[in-house]
């Protein structure tokens, strides 16, 4: 791939279907790994980018020299809806030739089909869903490889940021109740390791009401930095304005679901600066070799910058190759081998590095797996991995 970034990327798709012969023989095994998204539907463009992402990883894997087999991506689209995700896991079963499983995309559709692939040994690797909100783990789904930091972990980077780069001991903390049971991972959390082992103070505000009031108490306690832990990205807008109305410019933090247009179009200036956490990566804001390779291979396969979770698919592609390679490549192997090896392998990915605790839960290790964002000039500009963010 960094050779593509060098002298372009089209070497590596030699026959234009996304599983590309790259000059591998053609005598070697071949595995397949299903596709399962939302490729038609509300939540089609995550879905799209799902497979775009894996169908580049899937070609470079197949360019290799020295692949020992090589990959095929088969796609089985769900549109989203959770019922039709059932069927579409009993026809990936089917498939005799399918090692492994990417998807499904979203809560509803993973819910529905994940403990089927459990029963039958074969691993599903999660790019974007959160699990904690589909209330689904390896206990229901024992072969569920989740790749994205899970629920419990949202806060994660935003902790960092202001305890390692700000240095806040004082925080308040706007608590939305429109978000209800949402943002109550949010709270616990920051209850419990407040930033900078100091000081915190909740403001709940009622669904109904406005934030003039919680943002005058909150700003009360003279805190250094303010979280608004809410859902919506309208409701994050008024408080935005009423801290800005207040005066406050201290560091002002939110999480990824207030993350959209309708934020930076109601809040107008004072979205500025804010600072948000979130579980995936831009790839063309990225400074890193392998970030700049796969944008540039996207952009020459795709002619567009790569959108979010395409460098996710494709880390999540190359992890189960990685697998299939610890395990020898041949054409012996079986998914439950695969499910067994996926989560003791180590993939440093082009988002991030994959790596899973030694226990039975098999998480994601959550250390390195969160980004941050600043909002700035009416976009969200990627400030990087949350742990090299100074």
């Amino acid at each position: 791939m960094l050779a593509a970034a060098a002298g372009g990327a089209a070497a590596l798709f030699r026959d234009g279907d996304g599983s590309g012969d790259g000059g591998a023989s053609p005598r070697l095994p071949t595995h397949a790994i299903a596709l399962h998204a939302a490729l038609t539907g509300g939540q089609g463009a995550t879905g799209v980018a799902h497979e775009r992402g894996a169908r580049l990883a899937v070609a470079q894997h197949n360019a290799r020299d020295d692949a020992r087999f090589r990959l095929s991506l088969v796609p089985y689209d769900d549109r989203g809806d959770p019922g039709r995700a059932a069927d579409v896991a009993r026809k990936v079963l089917g498939e005799r030739s399918v090692r492994a499983v990417l998807g499904p995309t979203t809560v509803g559709t993973l819910r529905a089909a994940v403990p089927l692939y459990g029963e039958e040994s074969l691993a599903a690797v999660n790019v974007s869903v959160d699990t904690d909100a589909a209330e689904v783990g390896r206990t229901d789904a024992p072969t569920l490889v989740g790749t994205r930091l899970s629920g419990a972990y949202h806060t994660h980077p935003v902790l960092d940021y202001l305890t390692r780069v700000r240095g806040v001991v004082r925080t308040a903390v706007v608590q939305d109740a429109a978000a209800g049971g949402a943002v109550q991972g949010v709270i616990d959390t920051l209850r419990e390791s407040p930033p900078g082992e100091g000081e915190v103070s909740f403001h709940p505000v009622a669904a109904a009401d406005g934030f003039g009031a919680a943002v005058a108490a909150a700003l009360a306690r003279r805190p250094g930095a303010v979280v608004f832990a809410g859902a919506s990205p309208g409701r994050a807008a008024s408080c935005a304005r009423a801290l800005a109305a207040a005066g406050f410019d201290g560091p002002r933090t939110s999480f990824e679901p207030v993350m959209r247009p309708a934020f930076l179009r109601e809040a107008g200036a004072a979205a500025e600066g804010w600072v948000f956490g979130a579980p995936y990566t831009a790839a063309e804001q990225a400074a890193s070799k392998a970030a700049r390779a796969f944008t540039a291979a996207y952009r020459e396969r795709y002619d567009a910058p790569p959108p979010r979770w395409a460098a996710e698919a494709y880390d999540a592609v190359g992890l189960i190759a990685a697998a299939l390679d610890a395990l020898g490549g041949g054409e012996e192997i079986v998914p439950g081998q695969v499910a067994e090896r996926i989560v003791e392998v180590g993939y440093a990915g082009v988002a991030k590095p994959l790596r899973f605790t030694a226990d039975l839960v098999h998480m994601l290790e959550p250390s390195k797996t969160a980004f941050l964002y600043e909002a700035r000039d009416g976009a969200f500009r990627f400030l990087g991995r949350h742990d090299q963010v100074t």
